[in-house]
């Protein structure tokens, strides 16, 4: 549905070659150890560009306050608006 960010795949297929790279290497060598620290902190820049999903009570709070909104804009267009009307729309917090 949607598309993935360019920077994202592109990162994710350095990994996976810094990853080939380190299943090559002998464990114990100083080369090892580099190449592990090199993949920790891709991996760390990895995590803070993925975005997490929008959550459902989100979306729900968000219609439900459209929802909220169009009746008092509809009952505004028939009747007159009280001040007790505009107390139903929750504020942002």
């Amino acid at each position: 549905m949607f598309k993935k960010d360019k920077n994202i795949a592109g990162l994710e297929t350095v990994i996976g070659l810094v990853t080939e790279e380190l299943e090559k290497t002998t464990p114990g060598t100083e080369g090892y150890s580099r190449i592990v620290e090199q993949l920790e902190r891709l991996n760390k820049i990895a995590a803070s560009r993925k975005s997490e999903p929008v959550s459902w009570n989100g979306l729900i709070s968000g219609g439900v306050n459209l929802l909220g909104i169009g009746l008092i804009l509809n009952y505004e267009r028939l009747h007159v608006v009280t001040s007790k009307a505009v107390g139903f729309v929750t504020k942002l917090k």
